[in-house]
């Protein structure tokens, strides 16, 4: 008799212990109908977050595993995260498959960017990889805009079916993506990181087409997972990202929660302008240099947020540096799993301090702010 898995999560069931992976009472694992795990149905009725990690090894083996039979790959990448979601251990399988990359999240995207706009940067962002999809599918698994190109997609390059690899990093929405796929929700999906442990396999309804979900990565570098899980909800964007432009002056501060802080260091007269992007719920502060130290001392948790009173300890621990950076006209200074700085009149001298394992980056902008 074939295993038992978890239709939500995909991990394999077991009745004899509640504290480990995939527990079902056991008067429910007999039943015939198909079975979520106690995590997954914690999850799904009650928000109820029950965190597992998955190591980079596990992940690797995983995906290996499920390629064996997979002819199509389709990577989904969080257009609002896009460098947090732009993970090596993806890009290595587009290398060796044929794909189809999904572009999510394009209801959060402020000033109402064109589709075409967002496709044309991903592959140039892609070419710089060496990676040339089949095709590009831009979409929100929130409102399913985009759901039925994939589904063409996929009809096109494979007329009689494939078994295809639903790749993506935590917090991409690949999981719902499937879902809208399907046309039911029987995958779990959640905003925590980390939700679905093993590959779920499913065939689309009435095709030859099958999708495997494979378990989210955590990737490196993510500021939203340096702190608590309540925190890395706020810092994950449900609506329309915040934008707030700025006109600074020389030896002004500018703290992002109090997760990293900048001075500007400009000295030819000239004020550089930018807009910082993130979710609605990461405050933006500004302030004198000889006034930083105090204002993070007293940790004014009313204009100082993420992280919270619970992980701020746990945050302000970690091994800070510094980096000075130029970012010209034209160019983002990314934060991974927080937003990013677009320059609209530079260059933008700064010298950042922020955690050592976080990732920056500067990158050709995506969004030239507005003054």
């Amino acid at each position: 008799m074939s295993e038992k898995v978890c239709i939500g999560c995909g991990i394999e069931l077991q009745s004899e212990n509640p504290n480990k992976n995939g527990y079902i009472p056991q008067e429910k694992l007999k039943e015939s109908t198909g079975h979520y795990c106690q995590r997954c149905f914690k999850i799904k009725n009650y928000g109820q977050y029950i965190p597992v990690k998955m190591t980079r090894d596990d992940y690797r083996k995983e995906v290996q595993s499920e390629m064996k039979n997979a002819k199509l790959a389709i990577a989904v990448f969080d257009i609002i995260d896009f460098e947090g979601s732009f993970d090596v251990e993806i890009l290595d399988v587009l290398r060796e498959m044929d794909s189809i990359v999904v572009i999510n999240k394009l209801d959060l995207i402020p000033d109402q960017k064109h589709p075409s706009e967002v496709a044309n940067w991903v592959k140039g962002r892609l070419e710089e990889e060496g990676i040339a999809p089949l095709d590009i599918a831009i979409v929100s698994s929130k409102n399913g805009y985009g759901i039925n190109g994939i589904f063409k997609k996929i009809k096109y390059f494979y007329p009689n079916g494939v078994e295809a690899l639903v790749l993506g990093v935590t917090n991409v929405g690949k999981s719902s993506i499937v879902n809208r796929l399907l046309g039911v929700k029987t995958v779990t999906v959640s905003k925590y990181p980390g939700t679905t442990l093993k590959s779920v396999k499913k065939q689309i309804p009435h095709t030859n087409i099958t999708l495997v979900d494979t378990p989210g990565l955590i990737p490196e570098g993510r500021f939203s997972d340096l702190v608590c899980e309540k925190c890395n909800l706020k810092m994950v964007p449900a609506n329309e990202i915040s934008r707030k432009t700025f006109k600074v002056d020389k030896n002004r501060v500018l703290v992002i929660g109090q997760l990293l802080w900048f001075k500007v260091l400009n000295d030819d007269g000239v004020k550089p302008i930018f807009s910082l992007y993130a979710a609605k719920d990461v405050m933006f502060h500004e302030t004198n240099a000889d006034k930083l130290k105090e204002l993070l001392d007293t940790q004014r948790g009313d204009i100082l947020y993420p992280p919270c009173d619970e992980c701020r300890d746990k945050y302000n621990s970690l091994e800070k540096v510094t980096h000075r950076l130029t970012i010209k006209t034209g160019q983002e200074l990314v934060f991974k799993g927080l937003g990013w700085i677009s320059v609209k009149r530079g260059p933008l001298e700064i010298e950042l301090v922020c955690p050592k394992e976080a990732g920056i980056s500067i990158r050709s902008a995506f969004i030239k702010p507005k003054r």
